[in-house]
């Protein structure tokens, strides 16, 4: 049997903003995916 208890949130470095975390890591995604598309030319 699984022990654990149900979570709401996401188990992320900082619980109380995981939102923005999750926010954050897909601005950062976003942007190193522009920087490279600029990089080889694509953009």
């Amino acid at each position: 049997m699984n022990d654990s208890k149900p979570t709401s949130r996401p188990d992320t470095p900082f619980p109380k903003h995981w939102l923005y975390y999750i926010a954050l890591k897909i601005a950062l995604l976003a942007g190193a995916t522009a920087l490279v598309l600029k990089f080889y030319g694509f953009w």
